[in-house]
């Protein structure tokens, strides 16, 4: 089988799990997703064709540091 037409059938099934998560799965959850089904994938081969179907995972937020540690320590004067 060719490469597109494998491709082709795993963006399918990429695309049902992608749905079952309400889209929140990414690269790695789908990887682990169909390789728990059988499927032998490549996560850098999930990620292609993601990009290739314009499918992304939430990212997560997350918090700003605080103030202190995002700014160096002031050295006293000498």
């Amino acid at each position: 089988m060719p490469r597109q037409a494998c491709d082709a059938r795993l963006a399918d099934r990429i695309r049902v799990v992608h749905r079952g998560s309400d889209g929140t799965y990414g690269v790695p959850r789908i990887t682990a997703e169909l390789r728990e089904e059988g499927e032998r994938v490549n996560h850098k081969r999930i990620a292609r064709v993601m990009r290739s179907i314009n499918l992304a995972g939430v990212r997560l937020r997350r918090r700003p540091a605080p103030p202190s540690q995002t700014r160096p320590l002031r050295r006293p004067r000498t």
